[in-house]
């Protein structure tokens, strides 16, 4: 289902309705331009699983983990790809640890090709329509 968003808060809004859908374990995916929402969207997946830290974009660090006190999902691994390419090995992150943890949410930014059609549960998908428009596609009913 796509849906619009026209403010930050609304793109955070969204991504607190997605938390409360999730379990631990899985992993998302976010493709989109830069500037589409993609952190701001992971900003709003923190508040609601009580992330205390502010989550910023891991995109000169690659991985951010931020502990939560969600009472089931106890981190928010956060990735951005983007400077690795499609062919980057995730290998050298030391995400091994972390992936199969069903008191782990992983997401990532820009993920790889290959890690997409084998690993991740859910796919988003992010279109700057404007400045203050994004479309969000993602699975969640209205």
């Amino acid at each position: 289902m796509t849906f619009s968003t026209h403010t930050p808060e609304e793109t955070k809004q969204l991504a607190v309705q997605l938390a409360s859908s999730l379990q631990g374990g899985e992993i998302l995916a976010l493709e989109g331009d830069l500037g589409s929402g993609k952190t701001t969207f992971v900003q709003g997946l923190g508040e609601a699983l009580g992330v205390k830290a502010y989550v910023r974009s891991p995109s000169f660090t690659l991985m951010n983990i931020y502990h939560t006190s969600h009472p089931t999902i106890h981190f928010l691994v956060h990735l951005d790809c983007y400077r690795l390419g499609p062919l980057c090995d995730l290998q050298g992150l030391e995400l091994e640890e972390w992936l199969h943890r069903s008191d782990v949410i992983i997401v990532i930014e820009w993920p790889p090709h290959h890690l997409l059609n084998k690993n991740v549960s859910i796919s988003i998908i992010f279109e700057m329509i404007n400045a203050q428009t994004r479309n969000i596609s993602l699975p969640l009913s209205p």
